[in-house]
């Protein structure tokens, strides 16, 4: 092998030789000196599409489109890029590499023939622009559309289902503005029936509710341009608060629940499993998330938030979540406080939240 020659997994070779438009393989080749053995070389064609998908999460139909969507977001603004010798599809690959497990950057960069600092910056600028893409990707349902489940035959016109989880942090994260030391951080998200998000939120976990602080809560409690009609809503544990746009089940604690009660309880929390399962994929295919190792919590949002992008992503592109569902990826879920507990319940608006829920519940007297 020539001395001079940098060496790259035949895996990465490949991968960005089946992304890359015709004639840019050459430029990356002659600025690589890409050498693969020839016994490796002859078993990328029996395994490639499995060996990718393990590797970088996802199906190399997805990635070409990911590719394609990036190269355009960032049309114009080229020059913009670390490390200018190293070609877009190779970036992305590295990052993607990154995300799909806990190797450690030094390790990840070995197989791509660049140094740690070099990876860090590429890391850093490749999650920036995935989570750029968020607004494309995550976003809520025309007005006009409700989830169209069986479950929708007994609980009508919602949307979807609030939920959050703990992203455990490997560092010890200094907030700029205190010396408090934060170890995880909250996502708060709205799921619809396939467990694509529709809203997400990343925040510190304190004792108050998350939505509190979101921009959703603010969306959900206005009433001069609301978030969606009085008739819809989403569902959400007793964590949350009652809203005209927000269901959540009753407790027993002013009342003693009777069988209507108890089957919409049922039917709200029935809604968990988009939620669960979206939580699942995001931290099995992702399992960066698993402790993410990130020492500001800037950079921390920024990646959780490119991977929810990333889910969304390629849920679009039409991969299924089934064969990367591990629930035992995800953090075990906080103990929650009934939102009454907060004594913010006596607000303006509960009243008529409270009387959409009780014609909900009517109709489950025939239930």
């Amino acid at each position: 092998m020539n001395p001079t020659a940098i060496y790259v997994s035949p895996l990465v070779a490949e991968a960005v030789r089946l992304t890359t438009e015709d004639g840019a393989l050459k430029v990356f080749a002659d600025a690589k000196k890409i050498k693969t053995e020839p016994d490796e070389e002859n078993t990328i064609p029996r395994c490639q599409e499995d060996q990718f998908k393990e590797q970088f999460r996802m199906e190399r139909s997805s990635f070409e489109i990911l590719l394609r969507v990036v190269g355009k977001a960032i049309a114009g603004a080229e020059h913009l890029q670390p490390i200018g010798q190293m070609c877009l599809p190779e970036k992305l690959l590295y990052t993607l590499t990154l995300l799909s497990g806990n190797r450690s950057f030094r390790e990840v960069g070995e197989t791509f023939a660049i140094s740690k600092s070099s990876g860090h910056e590429i890391f850093k600028w490749v999650t920036a622009a995935f989570a750029a893409l968020l607004p494309r990707y995550v976003k809520w349902p025309d007005k006009d559309v409700a989830c169209t489940t069986e479950r929708i035959d007994i609980l009508p016109d919602v949307v979807g289902v609030i939920d959050e989880c703990r992203i455990p942090l490997k560092l010890l994260v200094k907030e700029e503005e205190g010396q408090r030391h934060i170890v995880a951080l909250a996502l708060q998200a709205v799921c619809d029936e396939h467990s694509r998000f529709l809203d997400i939120h990343i925040d510190v976990p304190d004792l108050q509710c998350i939505l509190l602080k979101s921009e959703l809560f603010e969306r959900l409690i206005d009433t001069v341009e609301p978030l969606m009609p009085p008739h819809k809503h989403l569902v959400g544990e007793t964590m949350y608060p009652l809203l005209l746009n927000l269901m959540t089940p009753f407790t027993e604690k002013n009342r003693k629940l009777g069988p209507c009660h108890m089957r919409f309880n049922q039917a709200i929390r029935s809604w968990n499993a988009p939620a669960e399962r979206a939580f699942a994929a995001l931290i099995s295919r992702f399992r960066r998330l698993e402790s993410l190792e990130i020492a500001t919590l800037e950079l921390a949002t920024t990646v959780v938030s490119a991977t929810c992008m990333l889910h969304n992503f390629i849920l679009e592109c039409g991969e299924p979540i089934d064969g990367v569902l591990d629930f035992d990826t995800v953090p075990e879920r906080p103990k929650s406080v009934v939102f009454g507990a907060h004594g913010l319940v006596n607000w303006d608006f509960t009243a008529a939240a409270e009387r959409k829920r009780d014609n909900l519940v009517a109709g489950f007297m025939h239930a």
